[in-house]
C-alpha cells in the first residue's frame, strides 16, 4: 500500500466548498482538471482501513504527506 498525497487543499481548489471532495487544479499549461481528494487525518485513515481488514499505522512526515507501517490483517 502506498500513500501518494496529503490532506492539504487550497481555498482556490475548493470549487464546491470545504466539505466537498472535488477539487480543481491547473496543470503547467493552465488547463483546469478536477480530481477527487478526500482529506484524511492519520487517525481517521487508520480507522477506515481497519474496517476494511488492514492493520496500518499512518505517520505524518516532515512534509505534507503521510507514510505507513503495517499491512493486511491476518484472518
Amino acid at each position: 500500500m502506498l500513500f501518494v498525497d496529503d490532506a492539504f487543499r487550497t481555498e482556490e481548489e475548493l470549487i464546491e466548498g470545504e466539505a466537498s471532495t472535488t477539487i480543481q487544479r491547473r496543470l503547467g499549461d493552465g488547463t483546469p482538471h478536477r480530481a477527487v481528494k478526500v482529506p484524511h487525518s492519520p487517525e481517521r485513515l487508520e480507522r477506515e482501513l481497519a474496517a476494511l481488514g488492514w492493520n496500518i499505522q499512518v505517520h505524518p512526515t516532515s512534509g505534507p504527506s503521510y507514510r505507513r507501517t503495517g499491512g493486511r490483517s491476518s484472518d
